[in-house]
């Protein structure tokens, strides 16, 4: 199955496996980066002292496209007229929540 395969090819084939890899992780590590920069700084590890973070179901915006967020339309049918954007249930269309770590602590 694999005798046609060059060293030159499988290179390639590692590379790509490596560079897909780094990609699905990256928003976690910089997550894990962001926040120890933050805490290194005497800040809140989750907002970074905004006492706000976005809604992981708008992603900040207070609206989603009807339909769920993997609506598939076929290419014959799209019209923009018909692509609707309603309010998100989750964050009452605010976008954003107090953060849970830093909002509810006592200000003196």
């Amino acid at each position: 199955m694999f005798e046609h395969i060059t060293t030159v090819e499988l290179a390639g084939y590692g590379v790509g496996t490596l560079l897909l890899c780094a990609t699905i992780s990256a928003p976690k590590i910089d997550s894990i980066i962001s926040a120890s920069q933050r805490s290194s700084l005497g800040m809140c590890k989750r907002c970074g002292d905004l006492k706000m973070i976005a809604c992981s179901g708008c992603k900040g915006l207070g609206l989603i496209k009807e339909g769920g967020a993997f609506n598939i339309i076929p290419v014959d049918n799209i019209s923009w007229s018909k692509m609707r954007s309603i309010g998100c249930t989750k964050c009452k269309s605010k976008g954003r929540f107090s953060c849970p770590e830093c909002s509810n602590l006592a200000q003196y």
